[in-house]
C-alpha cells in the first residue's frame, strides 16, 4: 500500500472529523433529543453505533477494493463513487455520486443559514437594536466571505483550518455550559412522553449531523496510514458524542423540554453568550469549508479541472457556494431541511450501502460485465481468499439495513409533511420579497 508522508496523521484526520461534527451537536441537537422523552438518549447512542461500525465498514471497502484493484487508487477524488462502480457497476455508481453531491451540498445550506442568524442577533444585541440587518442579507456576506478558505483543496490542505474550527467547538461547548447555568430556572418545562413527530425529527437532525459517511474515504485518501481510519473515526465520536452527552444532560436539568432547535436562543443574554454566537459562526464557517471538499473534488473531477490550485477551480467553488446561497434565501426553517437531508440521504450512504458495500466486496471474485457481444467477466487476480462473513455479523448488517430502509422512509415522509406545514407559518426571504 502507497503511504502518503504528506498526508493526514490520525491526529489530524480525528480534527477534521470532529471539525466536520462542528458546533450543531452542543447547540441543536439536544434540544430535539430531549423532546424525545425517556428514548432521546438511547436513540442517540443508538444511532452513533451505527454511524461509527459502518463508518469503519467503508474504510475496511476501500482497503480491501486496493488490494484486489490497485488502479482504483487513481479515483482518489471521487472514492465512495469508486467503490459503488467496482462493486455494483456503473448504474449504481451514478446514484450513490447523486445521493453523495446533493446530501453534500444540502448540508451546507444550514450552516449558513444558522451564520446568517447568529450574525443577525449578534448585530442587534451589541448595538442595542441599532444595527437590524436581516438575516436575508447576512447570507449573501457569509458567501462571499466564505469563497477564499473554499478555494484549498482537499482536507490535508486545511489542517490549520480543521485545528481551528476544533478549537472552537471545545470553547463554544464550555461557554454554553456557563450560559446554561447563568440562565434562571424559572424557564424549565417538563420530559414529554415520546412522540412518532419528535423521533423523527430527532433520528434526521442525528443522521445529519453525525453522518461522516460522504467525506469519510476522503479523508481516509489523505490519510499517512488508511488503515489508522477506524482509530480515527471512533476518537472523534467519542469527543464530539461526550460533548453532546454533557450538554444534553445540562438541558435536561435546567430547561427540560423548553430547548429549542438553537438552545442559544434560551439563554440569558450577557458578554459570555455573545462571545459564544461569534465563535459559533465562525466555527460554521470553517467547518463547510472542510465539509464540502467531497462535493467539489468529484465535480472538479467530472469536469476535468487539475488537482493543482487555478483559476476554474475557484470559479466553479464559488458559484456552487452562491447557488447554495440563493436556495437558503428560499428555505423557511433551517433544522426541517436539517432533518429532511438526514432522512432521505444520510440514510441510505449511512445505513444501506456501507453493509452491502462489505457484504459484496468480501466475496468479490469476478464482475459480470455486459458488452454487445455477450456476456463477459472481469477477474481480479490480487483478490485474496477471505473468510465467510459469519452468521452473526451477516445478521448485523441485514439487520442495519431493513433498520435502515424503514427508518429512511419514515423519516423522509414525516420530514416532507412538517416542512410542508411549516412553510406555510415560516416565510422564507424570498417570500418576504413579495409580502
Amino acid at each position: 500500500m502507497i503511504v502518503d508522508s504528506s498526508g493526514l496523521t490520525v491526529p489530524f484526520a480525528i480534527l477534521c472529523i470532529v471539525d466536520l461534527f462542528g458546533i450543531f451537536p452542543i447547540v441543536v441537537l439536544p434540544g430535539p433529543i430531549i423532546r424525545c422523552g425517556w428514548l432521546g438518549i438511547p436513540l442517540a447512542i443508538s444511532v452513533f453505533a451505527i454511524q461509527v461500525y459502518t463508518a469503519i465498514l467503508l474504510g475496511k471497502c476501500w482497503i480491501i477494493a486496493e488490494e484486489i484493484e490497485p488502479n482504483i487508487v487513481k479515483k482518489n477524488r471521487y472514492p465512495y463513487a469508486a467503490l459503488a462502480e467496482l462493486i455494483f457497476g456503473n448504474k449504481v455508481k451514478r446514484i450513490v455520486t447523486v445521493m453523495l453531491d446533493v446530501a453534500v451540498f444540502g448540508a451546507c445550506i444550514p450552516n449558513l443559514l444558522i451564520a446568517s442568524y447568529n450574525l443577525h442577533i449578534l448585530g442587534i444585541k451589541l448595538s442595542s437594536e441599532r444595527f437590524d440587518v436581516s438575516p436575508c442579507i447576512w447570507l449573501i456576506v457569509i458567501g462571499i466571505v466564505l469563497c477564499p478558505p473554499l478555494w484549498l483543496g482537499s482536507p490535508k490542505d486545511m489542517k490549520w483550518i480543521a485545528s481551528s474550527s476544533v478549537l472552537f467547538v471545545g470553547s463554544v461547548s464550555v461557554l454554553t455550559w456557563i450560559a446554561m447555568y447563568g440562565t434562571q430556572r424559572e424557564m424549565y418545562a417538563p420530559i414529554p412522553e415520546p412522540s412518532w413527530n419528535s423521533i423523527a425529527l430527532a433520528y434526521g437532525l442525528l443522521a445529519f449531523q453525525f453522518d461522516v459517511h460522504p467525506l469519510v474515504l476522503t479523508i481516509q485518501m489523505d490519510m499517512v496510514n488508511k488503515r489508522k481510519l477506524p482509530v480515527a473515526i471512533i476518537c472523534a465520536f467519542l469527543i464530539t458524542c461526550s460533548l453532546f452527552l454533557i450538554t444534553t444532560t445540562i438541558g435536561y436539568v435546567r430547561f427540560g423540554s423548553l430547548l429549542s432547535s438553537n438552545l442559544l436562543d434560551q439563554l440569558s443574554d450577557s458578554y459570555i453568550l455573545d462571545i459564544n454566537i461569534t465563535l459559533v459562526t465562525v466555527q460554521i464557517c470553517l467547518s463547510t469549508a472542510v465539509s464540502t471538499t467531497a462535493l467539489f473534488q468529484h465535480i472538479e473531477h467530472f469536469l476535468e479541472i487539475p488537482k493543482e490550485f487555478n483559476r476554474k477551480r475557484c470559479i466553479l467553488r464559488s458559484c456552487i457556494v452562491m447557488l447554495a446561497v440563493t436556495i437558503g434565501e428560499a428555505v423557511p426553517r433551517f433544522d426541517l431541511l436539517m432533518g429532511l437531508v438526514g432522512a432521505l440521504l444520510t440514510g441510505p450512504l449511512m445505513f444501506l450501502m456501507p453493509p452491502l458495500f462489505y457484504i459484496k466486496i468480501r466475496s468479490l471474485r469476478r464482475l459480470k460485465i455486459k458488452k454487445s457481444e455477450g456476456v463477459c467477466y472481469r477477474t481480479f487476480p490480487n483478490a485474496k481468499p477471505t473468510p465467510i462473513i459469519g452468521f452473526k455479523r451477516l445478521a448485523l448488517l441485514t439487520f442495519i439495513i431493513l433498520a435502515g430502509t424503514l427508518a429512511t422512509i419514515l423519516s423522509t415522509v414525516s420530514g416532507i409533511r412538517d416542512t410542508i406545514i411549516y412553510a406555510k407559518f415560516t416565510p422564507s426571504c424570498i417570500m418576504k420579497l413579495f409580502e
